[in-house]
């Protein structure tokens, strides 16, 4: 038995994917200024159609009568982008598939010194380096010997 060879724009999820992109394209189409009116009309006639009650397949048919309505949507959405002019078309598919974002530079901050003076109560000194310690040991000052 063969196994047979699916591409990925043959099933699955995609065909919904696409579907949702050509209602975002038309929407775009729909929105736009220099699209003519002339096709701008065949989602409008197609959604009137869906809204009536006389189809050419009753709707009180279950199955059947909602299947002839979403079979004119789609055909509408495909004719409407069809007659669209191509190159605002492209455009619009263009901006939909780029990712639109603002750039700026920054300046980086130089780091503020920090002065730790008003954070310690003692004086503090670094002993030499003897092999023996590293720590930091406090440093009593003449105001502390006079408590």
């Amino acid at each position: 038995m063969t196994q047979r060879e699916t591409s990925p724009s043959s099933g699955g999820v995609n065909w919904l994917v696409q579907l949702f992109g050509n209602l975002r394209l038309a929407w775009r189409l729909l929105r736009n200024p220099l699209v003519p009116v002339g096709p701008k009309l065949i989602p409008l006639g197609a959604f009137v159609y869906i809204l009536l009650p006389s189809d050419l397949v009753p709707d009180f048919i279950l199955g059947l009568g909602q299947v002839d309505d979403f079979v004119i949507f789609l055909l509408s959405l495909k004719l409407f982008i069809g007659l669209c002019p191509p190159e605002i078309v492209q455009r619009h598919l263009a901006e939909m598939s780029s990712i639109k974002a603002a750039y700026r530079v920054v300046k980086e901050e130089q780091p503020q010194p920090t002065d730790v003076a008003g954070y310690l109560d003692v004086e503090s000194r670094v002993l030499p380096d003897d092999g023996t310690s590293s720590r930091v040991e406090p440093v009593e000052r003449d105001s502390d010997q006079a408590r």
